[in-house]
């Protein structure tokens, strides 16, 4: 018995509930942003039409719906992959946009050589500099070939695969 007592009482110390206060969450969360494949025949125009040499995708991003992450968002990583089975050299354009289609930031363009197929770029951004960044509910891909002069014919080969992500990172108090 008096074993007991010893074990259950000598080894404890108070316990200071208070240290709570000062604890603070960190999570991270990775999600898809948007996917795409072009291949040759996304570049031919209806006949008639002057040559196609930029093509545009908007998708939509609901990850600020939430009011937690909204407002606890401290960095956004953005990760790209791009394989490049063409033989022609694109540019690349990402733009994060409101409701309203509005600029509200412009990533830095992507310049993806002929033939590249591990294409691979990493953007991070501070919210703190950014806060804007908080209102974008698009993100538009505007892929353009650098040589506007000679289009991309349908018997030509080759095809772009676009993959890009996301990672949120968050701070808040418990």
């Amino acid at each position: 018995m008096l074993l007991c007592f010893v074990l259950i009482f000598g080894c404890s110390d108070a316990v200071d509930f208070d240290q709570i206060d000062n604890y603070t969450i960190k999570p991270t969360y990775a999600l898809s942003l948007t996917y795409f494949t072009i291949s040759p025949d996304n570049f031919v125009p209806i006949p008639g039409a002057p040559p196609i040499t930029e093509i545009s995708e908007k998708s939509d991003v609901k990850i600020f719906e939430t009011k937690f992450i909204r407002e606890n968002l401290v960095q956004l990583d953005f990760d790209f992959e791009i394989t490049n089975r063409f033989n022609r050299d694109f540019t690349v354009e990402i733009s994060l946009l409101d409701e309203n289609d509005t600029l509200i930031y412009k990533l830095n363009d992507l310049k993806v050589t002929a033939n590249n197929l591990e294409f691979k770029q990493k953007e991070i951004l501070n919210i703190e500099l950014n806060p804007n960044v908080r209102n974008f509910t698009r993100v538009e891909v505007k892929l353009s070939l650098d040589d506007r002069t000679t289009p991309i014919l349908a018997s030509d080969v080759g095809e772009i695969i676009f993959n890009s992500a996301a990672t949120i990172h968050l701070e808040a108090p418990l």
